[in-house]
Order: structure tokens, then C-alpha cells, then sequence
């Protein structure tokens, strides 16, 4: 009786494992000279848990919409880059996001257009997704998320370059609709062309240790720009309005009215660069009775100086004669005025040094 009890529960586990095993997660090899030779042939087969291989090369035409969830797709051997030319997943974009809790890592979409001029690099449409260490080129949009609630997006370490003109819409680099979260870090946003460097409508937005930088020939409008208001935090970022802005106004917040009965505004460290010869404006806020805000250890460097400049943040004073800094309200922030103290700061990229307040 004991090697039957025995011999019964063996082969219930040797069953439990068969079971378990047909439904392991699997890792697909997608490349030129792989069985999968497109990332929309992998879109196709691949399921809920698994992860997808993209080989370095080049990927031109090939759209997809990917509906799988706890999916991780990553280039390997490089960096591959997915190339429009004219294509667009249900016309929205190279990549459609329709699952959850979705990885996408070190990829390149590129030429991005569409029937309604939002094509974009990509679409996320549902759920939880994590974009790392990935390029975004040339596109209508570069990432567009939808307007629901339950969404998030995370992106990190990633370059957003180059929009296009499309007229009568605009261009922005990255569009964050109604979502319930945006997390953005360690990324470079630069060269916008009339729209905006980051637009977001989410209710929550924690932007850190990024640099906004429109570069020689970019005519972004507003380098960031958060028109529903909301809670943001901008922390440790470096923000450059260059001569060709299209907008005087560096940042905004709550530009088509407040839509929160909550509404936070906080920035941390983060150094602000004005290069308009005229002097722009720093921080713009609609409705400031409406919103909370704090500024605390941030270097503005040029614009306007004195207490007449238009900035719902950051109030200032004259420097004294001759002097390269001005005060401005609020622990630790100091307005760069003089030539020889901004070129200090040029040379080591806008970083402060650690005597700086």
C-alpha cells in the first residue's frame, strides 16, 4: 500500500510539472535570419508572461498592436530601429500597447505619421507600461497615451528628438493624456518643432533628473507643459528655452484651467535656462489661488531680472551693482545674472557647484 501511495503521488507531480510547464513562459528570437523574422510576427504568437528578443537591425514598414500582458520586449545585440515609412498599426502608430504591466527596452521608432498627424512611436492604450533606454525620432508623437484613469507610464532613460511640423495639430514630443500616473527620469527631450517638449494631462507626475533642452534650431513652444494641472513634481531636472522657442513661457501649469480639486506644483533643484535675448518667463501658473506651490535649492540663469518679471513662482530681486547673482524667494534659489558666473556654469553643462546655495 506505502509504494502505491508512493507511485500515485509521483505521478501527480510529474503531471503538475507537464501542466505548469505547457504554460511556462517562453522568450521569442526575433531577427533577419531568425523563424520570427519581424517583431509583429512575434506580436502575433507570443502570449501573456513571455518576452521578445528583437535582434539589432533595421525593421522598415513592420507595425504592430500588441495585446499581451506581463510582456517584455527588449532590442538585444543593439539598439533595433523600427522605421515607418509610411506604415501605422490601425493608424495610430509603429507600436499599439494594449496589455499590461508591458516592459519595452532599447528600441528605436522612428518617422512615425498618421491619418489624423498623431502617428506616433507609440500608442499605449491600456494598463501599466515601462519604456527604458529607447529612441524616439522623427515622429508626430513620440509616445501618446489614451485618456483613462487606470493607465500609467513609466519611461526612463530615453531620448525624444526631432518633431515635425503638422499642421494644424501639433507636434510634441511626448503627450501624456488623462492618465492616473507619469513617471519620468533620467531621459533627454530636445529639437521640438512648434509643439511641446512634454505635454501631460496626468493626475500625478514625478519628473526627475531630466534634461529638456530645445538645442540650436529647436522651436519647441513650452518646454514642459501640464494644462489640466494636477500634482507635479519636478525634481533635479535641467530645462532650456533656446532663441527659436516659439513661446516665451518656459513652463506651464494649468493653462486650460485646473481640472483637480488638487492641485500641487513643486520644484527641487532643478536648474532653468533662459536664453531669450528679451528675458521669458520661467514658470507660468493659471488660477495660482487654486494651487499649491514650492520652490526650493533651483538656479535660473538669465531672463528676466527683478521683482516686475512676470513668474508665478519664482519671485526675484536686482542684483547689486556688479553683481553676478540675484536673490530670488525661496530657500536655496539663486538667479544667475552675471556673464562670468553663467560661463562657469556652460562649462560644467548647468551643473551647480557644491558651494552654489
Amino acid at each position: 500500500m506505502g509504494k502505491w501511495r508512493v507511485f500515485w503521488s509521483s505521478l501527480g507531480l510529474f503531471w503538475i510539472g507537464v501542466v505548469s510547464g505547457a504554460g511556462a513562459a517562453e522568450t521569442w528570437r526575433v531577427g533577419p535570419a531568425e523563424e520570427l523574422r519581424t517583431p509583429a510576427e512575434a506580436a502575433a504568437v507570443a502570449r501573456d508572461g513571455d518576452t521578445v528578443e528583437v535582434l539589432a537591425a533595421t525593421y522598415v514598414g513592420d507595425v504592430a498592436v500588441w495585446p499581451q500582458k506581463r510582456l517584455t520586449i527588449r532590442g538585444v545585440g543593439g539598439r533595433p530601429r523600427l522605421l515607418a515609412a509610411g506604415q501605422a498599426a490601425e493608424g495610430k502608430g509603429i507600436w499599439v500597447m494594449r496589455g499590461d504591466e508591458v516592459v519595452v527596452d532599447n528600441i528605436a521608432f522612428e518617422g512615425a505619421r498618421g491619418p489624423n498627424l498623431n502617428g506616433s512611436g507609440i500608442r499605449h492604450e491600456e494598463g501599466a507600461l515601462t519604456v527604458r533606454n529607447c529612441l524616439f525620432h522623427d515622429n508626430e508623437m513620440g509616445i501618446l497615451t489614451a485618456n483613462k484613469a487606470s493607465l500609467s507610464l513609466v519611461v526612463e532613460n530615453s531620448e525624444f528628438s526631432h518633431g515635425v511640423l503638422v499642421t494644424p495639430r501639433i507636434s510634441h514630443l511626448l503627450y501624456a493624456g488623462r492618465i492616473g500616473r507619469l513617471e519620468l527620469r533620467g531621459s533627454y527631450f530636445h529639437h521640438g518643432r512648434v509643439g511641446h517638449l512634454l505635454k501631460s494631462r496626468a493626475r500625478v507626475n514625478l519628473i526627475e533628473h531630466n534634461r529638456f533642452t530645445d538645442e540650436v534650431g529647436g522651436q519647441a513652444s513650452y518646454e514642459l507643459d501640464f494644462p489640466d494641472g494636477g500634482l507635479v513634481f519636478l525634481i533635479g531636472n535641467l530645462v532650456r528655452q533656446s532663441v527659436g522657442t516659439e513661446n516665451r513661457r518656459m513652463i506651464a501649469f494649468g493653462a486650460e484651467g485646473p481640472q483637480h480639486d488638487d492641485n500641487v506644483l513643486a520644484l527641487a533643484g532643478n536648474t532653468l535656462v533662459d536664453d531669450l535675448p528679451e528675458g521669458g518667463e520661467f514658470v507660468s501658473v493659471w488660477s495660482p489661488e487654486r494651487v499649491r506651490m514650492m520652490a526650493v535649492h533651483n538656479v535660473l540663469v538669465g531672463g528676466c531680472v527683478g521683482s516686475l518679471c512676470p513668474d508665478a513662482v519664482f519671485r526675484r530681486s536686482l542684483p547689486e551693482v556688479g553683481g553676478e547673482t540675484a536673490a530670488v524667494e525661496g530657500e536655496g534659489n539663486v538667479q544667475i545674472v552675471g556673464a562670468e558666473a553663467r560661463a562657469v556654469l556652460e562649462a560644467r553643462g548647468f551643473r551647480p557647484p557644491d558651494d552654489m546655495p
